[in-house]
């Protein structure tokens, strides 16, 4: 028995109940979305505020490394050290006071600040590689390099040649500790021991406590590549997020791509469809095809 038709306003109400799930699933999934939405928001708001906030470290990491590590290594270089230390001995080690009495100083606790107390030990070389526990006794005396020449600073003719703790000849903290270092120096002087010491290719008169090639290639290249690369990584996923003309450019290079692809399955499609169709005929309304 067929039933009786419905009016339009069951029918409405029909409509209402078969359509109210399929709207609370469009609100779920909208609401689903919106707290993703929010989440990547905030996760690419702290991530800018940390990538902008390393940008501006980079920036004054590097000019601070730039005098202190940057440039006495780029220096050293240039005076082209010898690698194999050579023989040295002490002449002299004195500690001496007063801004006056100190015009120079092998060893300096800070480079900017006036020296009202200095450290200053001078050496002979011999441009022979240094054997440990060799005594100054067992060099030959024709094997000491004259030094002789006219220092401007002490305003005297000297045989021998300042020791430096470094190109700069200062230092900070715990690397640099000058009071170890005139110590040092001093007991190795009473015991008529030699020690290890590097000179300048370019300027014999300048010797160095220690020197090391990869070391100070190694300081150039961690001075300016880690500062920069970070400042540079930073900055460009910045301006991929935040500048129009980038993120332009990207979204064109992806929709050419998609484009491509799409163009691409379509064309697979029509041969599809076409590999489906046999050369048997076949009868259409009676005609033979």
């Amino acid at each position: 028995m067929n039933s009786p038709p419905l009016s339009y306003v069951e029918m409405q109400k029909y409509i209402k109940r078969a359509t109210f799930p399929i709207q609370i699933m469009e609100v779920d999934s909208e609401s689903e979305a919106d707290d993703s939405r929010s989440k990547l928001e905030n996760f690419k708001y702290y991530t800018s505020l940390v990538l902008g906030t390393l940008c501006i470290v980079c920036i004054f990491a590097f000019l601070f490394l730039v005098p202190f590590v940057l440039d006495p290594a780029i220096s050293t270089l240039n005076h082209e050290f010898v690698d194999e230390a050579v023989t040295c001995k002490a002449t002299s080690v004195l500690v001496r006071h007063g801004k006056s009495n100190c015009k120079w100083s092998s060893c300096r606790e800070g480079c900017t600040m006036d020296m009202y107390m200095c450290y200053q030990v001078r050496v002979q070389y011999a441009d022979i590689p240094w054997v440990n526990g060799t005594l100054v006794e067992e060099v030959p005396e024709h094997m000491w390099l004259d030094l002789t020449r006219f220092d401007d600073k002490e305003n005297a003719t000297r045989s021998d040649t300042p020791l430096l703790v470094n190109i700069k000849g200062c230092g900070y903290p715990p690397d640099i500790n000058c009071k170890a270092f005139a110590i040092k120096y001093d007991n190795i002087s009473d015991l008529g021991e030699t020690f290890p010491c590097h000179y300048s290719r370019v300027n014999r008169w300048i010797v160095l406590e220690h020197y090391s090639f990869t070391e100070n290639l190694g300081n150039i290249f961690a001075s300016v590549g880690i500062p920069n690369g970070l400042f540079s990584v930073s900055l460009l996923v910045l301006l991929y997020w935040y500048c129009p003309y980038c993120q332009a450019r990207c979204r064109r290079y992806e929709e050419q791509m998609d484009h491509g692809d799409g163009e691409g399955d379509g064309l697979e499609k029509d041969l599809d469809r076409f590999d489906g169709i046999d050369d048997e005929p076949r009868e259409f309304d009676g005609l033979a095809l």
